[in-house]
């Protein structure tokens, strides 16, 4: 497995067990139809930056999505999941109450969250936002 994959692993792993009913891919999906989602997606990185020859920076974007598209609920559903706050839904709170991602990195910070509101994805709506995950790994 990869240093990537296994990353991606350990974050699924800390936004379940930090976010309650949470349905987490680490893999592109063809719809969603349970709700929280979070998908996860690689980002684009720099291999040049790297810090004493083993130790990389790069992100992976959280797509997370907390209802359908059609229903009027789901906007509200966005403030609760997006609080850095909120025991048992904050995505920023799972995510710094377990910043090396079940031990998977030496450290993380969650990034600026992006394209709020309704969105289309995977030909159906929802109500989201994306989440980037910025993390250091040093690879032995």
């Amino acid at each position: 497995m990869s240093n990537y994959s296994d990353i991606a692993a350990g974050l699924v792993t800390i936004l379940q067990n930090g976010v309650t009913g949470l349905h987490a891919y680490n893999h592109p999906v063809d719809s969603v139809h349970e709700f929280p989602a979070a998908v996860l997606l690689p980002e684009a990185f720099d291999p040049e930056i790297a810090f004493g020859g083993n130790t990389f920076e790069a992100a992976i974007r959280v797509v997370v999505l907390v209802a359908s598209g059609d229903t009027a609920e789901g906007f509200a559903a966005l403030y609760d999941h997006m609080d850095p706050t909120e025991a048992n839904k904050s995505f920023i709170k799972a995510v710094r109450d377990a910043p090396t991602l079940d031990g998977k990195v030496d450290s993380s910070r969650v990034g600026p969250l992006e394209n709020v509101g309704r969105r289309e994805l995977w030909g159906g709506f929802y109500f989201g936002f994306d989440m980037l995950v910025h993390f250091v790994k040093t690879v032995a």
